[in-house]
């Protein structure tokens, strides 16, 4: 290859660059532990903000061992969008349900965490730009999340009253929310998570990481092409 074609070569891959897409999602995770009436509280919440998209993830982040009292269950959170969320889509929630009984012996059972969204008992509501999802209220409280444990594991430290609020969610618990006017560069600030069926301990959360942009490969790829294109303009100079 001349020197001569060196040039549209390098324009054509400036066109590549120029048609990969700018990073298309935001994550950031909060943290929350603390002690309440009936123990230790430990939990987290993954955030990810894409074009039109809410996902979160709650989890449970106390060991098995630990959790004795429903009172040490996540059952609810709120947060602020850093914009207007726009107009209410779809929603989706998936995680594991289980029974616990009352040795503490947990059954997975079918279902989904959905009283986060309100249906069939439980709050969800958006005010400004505040958002609540919250597994309690409208009845007896049930899919709150408790720590993860193998279907037939046993929690070997829960009350006798633990099995009242079957079933739980096991481990983790997503939840999918389109907003029209969620986008990429919307962040979260003021999270809460609340614990038990009053709810009964409130705690702040804390980012563990700063927001951060995905897919971080796109810059890699642009930086390998440039990088690419330098090479190939050497050895023309050499020939």
């Amino acid at each position: 290859m001349s020197t001569k074609s060196f040039l549209p070569l390098c324009v054509a891959l400036a066109g590549i660059v120029s048609l990969v897409p700018a990073a298309h999602a935001t994550s950031i995770t909060y943290n929350a532990s603390g002690t309440g009436s009936d123990g230790a509280l430990s939990a987290s919440a993954a955030f990810v903000t894409s074009a039109g998209q809410l996902q979160i993830t709650l989890t449970n982040t106390l060991s098995a061992s630990v959790i004795r009292s429903a009172g040490q269950a996540l059952s609810d959170i709120s947060f602020t969008l850093s914009n207007a969320p726009g107009t209410l889509g779809s929603m989706t929630a998936s995680g594991q349900e289980g029974n616990v009984s009352g040795s503490g012996v947990v059954t997975y059972t079918s279902g989904t965490p959905v009283r986060f969204f309100g249906t069939g008992g439980g709050t969800f509501s958006i005010t400004g730009n505040t958002v609540l999802l919250e597994a309690i209220g409208g009845g007896q409280p049930s899919q709150m999340i408790i720590p993860l444990l193998a279907n037939g594991g046993t929690y070997s430290n829960v009350n006798s009253g633990f099995s009242n609020f079957d079933p739980y969610t096991i481990g983790s618990a997503t939840f999918l929310i389109n907003l029209s006017g969620v986008t990429s560069n919307t962040t979260i600030s003021n999270v809460n998570f609340s614990f038990g069926t009053g709810p009964d301990t409130f705690l702040p959360g804390t980012p563990s990481t700063p927001p951060v942009p995905e897919p971080s490969s796109l810059l890699m790829l642009g930086t390998g092409i440039v990088g690419a294109a330098g090479m190939l303009r050497r050895r023309l100079l050499a020939a």
